[in-house]
């Protein structure tokens, strides 16, 4: 069994145009990247098209299920009639100019209180981030989803609450920002780290720290946060 490196949780993801196309979304690609989500970005920034913002939209959306279309079909069916439809490209629109602007609750709440059905954190806080302006030295948004939500107490030792908490979110996208900063990476990449350490451990703080006290045990000194992820990949 391969272990996962850090590098695939930013590589580009597959997805199934096909099972969009059963909710009347189109989807162009059949392979989606980082780099391809934040053209779509700075192209809608530049639009005044409802349909830029939304392909926008639909294609973070398709990257980031991940195969789980559990929430999706819910979210698609709520923008199917045209006043459901300008709802979420008005959303969109709005939180994508505080995000780009580094107005980071302004930008959170523009969609909790749109009130899009079944359109939470986990899949609101990938437009957000894909809107942000990535030349800010400032805090910008970041994705904020269940398995980065379920790392940060194993990291921090606090918790940050993801349901409907825009205090919670600033805090997060500030405190990533400190950590690349002192760890002399990248924001993103912080993301991408708590994002993998949460989704081989899960909610359970205890599987981590177990995977990292038997590896002193066995003597495989230093041990490092990609040691740790190898373990727990192998002990699934």
């Amino acid at each position: 069994m391969s272990s996962p490196r850090f590098t695939d949780v930013l590589a580009p993801g597959a997805v199934n145009p096909k099972q969009w196309a059963k909710y009347n979304i189109l989807v162009e690609f059949d392979v989606i990247s980082r780099d391809l989500l934040f053209d779509m970005a700075e192209t809608a920034a530049k639009s005044d098209s409802d349909d830029d913002h939304l392909r926008l939209f639909w294609h973070a959306l398709a990257w980031g299920v991940m195969g789980n279309f559990r929430n999706a079909g819910q979210i698609a069916h709520s923008a199917q009639d045209e006043a459901g439809r300008l709802r979420l490209a008005h959303a969109v629109r709005t939180a994508s100019l505080a995000s780009y602007a580094g107005d980071i609750a302004s930008a959170y709440r523009a969609f909790v209180e749109t009130k899009i059905n079944r359109l939470g954190p986990a899949f609101f806080t990938k437009i957000l981030y894909f809107t942000g302006n990535r030349e800010s030295v400032d805090p910008r948004c970041l994705i904020f989803d269940a398995h980065v939500e379920s790392a940060l107490p194993t990291i921090t030792g606090q918790s940050y609450s993801s349901t409907k908490r825009t205090t919670d979110y600033v805090r997060y996208c500030a405190d990533v920002h400190d950590w690349a900063r002192n760890y002399g990476t990248t924001p993103d990449a912080v993301e991408g780290r708590l994002y993998q350490l949460g989704q081989l451990s899960g909610d359970s703080r205890r599987r981590w720290l177990s995977a990292e006290v038997s590896l002193y045990r066995e003597g495989l000194t230093p041990v490092t946060f990609d040691s740790i992820v190898e373990r727990l990949a192998i002990t699934r």
